[in-house]
């Protein structure tokens, strides 16, 4: 019993065995007339994704062509098989566009059968292009000069601060577009940028948003730059001038001097000296608006300076005629 129950398994292994070699020689078969077949030549329609180049100056596409063309090619079955699977996207010159009517363009597709074959292998041939025609819509293409708006958060160490206004390279650029669209945009926004902890003076690169799929920019970019220093706080006691007294009357101020506080950065510290400043007080102001003090303000002020106020804000007096 057990002898005959090893005769079947030793049966079966063998039987298993010539199963796997028959299907391997009949795999092999199969790829080895594959690749016959694959090496010789076909005649086939292939849908082809297109590029269009060489679009005229000053026209602008109003509305979106044909994406797509057939070709017919006469090439090896690998290579048919290779367009079949990644499919190939060609460039196709619009140089020798022709006016048809109103805004209406056409493209005989034979003009460009050259330019079309020089873009395959030596081993394809194309044949034919299907449609004879493309036809395409062309508005004129307006353009126009509009400002670059920054969308930037700045976040600084505390002490730091910009020494001036950051600078925009450009700060104007120019758009293009069909004249509807290009008319009610009035400026371009930057991307958001944020920028953390600043110590130091920076420059960076910011993409421009484009409003609308049909609109082109000049620069896709800008730079922006700016001036970073560490600040610190300058004080100076200072006499002001009250203006606009009535003739033949007499103004005794309290207090006589008034307290100017002030950001500075701390490279230009020492450039600010109390004769930087101009302080009035304008009489005629304050009667006019019925109050019943003196308004302090700073007239004149170095440019350097970041943010500057003045201590006490109210001006008691008294005037004798």
């Amino acid at each position: 019993m057990i002898q005959k129950q090893s005769q079947k398994k030793i049966d079966s292994l063998k039987n298993n065995k010539k199963l796997r070699v028959f299907l391997f020689f009949l795999t092999m078969s199969f790829l080895f007339w594959m690749l016959i077949k694959l090496s010789e030549e076909y005649i086939a329609d292939v849908r082809i994704e297109v590029n269009y180049i060489d679009i005229p100056a000053k026209k602008l596409l109003q509305s979106e062509p044909l994406q797509e063309i057939i070709l017919t090619l006469k090439t090896r079955g690998f290579i048919l098989l290779r367009h079949k699977i990644k499919e190939k996207k060609i460039n196709y010159s619009l140089k020798d566009i022709k006016h048809k009517r109103n805004s209406i363009y056409f493209s005989e597709t034979s003009s460009n059968i050259n330019s079309i074959q020089a873009q395959f292998s030596a081993e394809t041939d194309l044949l034919k292009i299907k449609p004879d025609t493309l036809y395409f819509d062309f508005g004129k293409k307006f353009s126009k000069k509009v400002k670059v708006v920054s969308d930037i958060n700045l976040h600084f160490k505390s002490g730091f601060n910009l020494v001036n206004d950051i600078v925009f390279k450009p700060d104007f650029i120019t758009i293009s577009g069909p004249k509807g669209i290009i008319d009610s945009i009035l400026e371009i926004k930057t991307k958001s940028i944020d920028i953390e902890k600043i110590t130091e003076s920076f420059e960076k690169s910011i993409l421009l948003i484009v409003p609308d799929e049909k609109v082109s920019l000049s620069v896709n970019h800008i730079v922006i730059t700016g001036k970073v220093d560490k600040f610190t706080e300058g004080t100076f006691m200072m006499p002001f001038e009250v203006i606009n007294v009535p003739k033949a009357s007499i103004i005794s101020t309290y207090p006589k001097e008034v307290k100017i506080v002030f950001q500075v950065a701390l490279s230009d510290y020492n450039k600010i000296v109390p004769e930087s400043f101009k302080v009035i007080c304008d009489f005629k102001e304050s009667q006019d608006n019925s109050l019943d003090h003196l308004m302090p303000k700073i007239i004149e002020q170095p440019e350097m300076i970041t943010s500057v106020k003045i201590i006490p804000n109210k001006i008691e007096y008294l005037i004798k005629k």
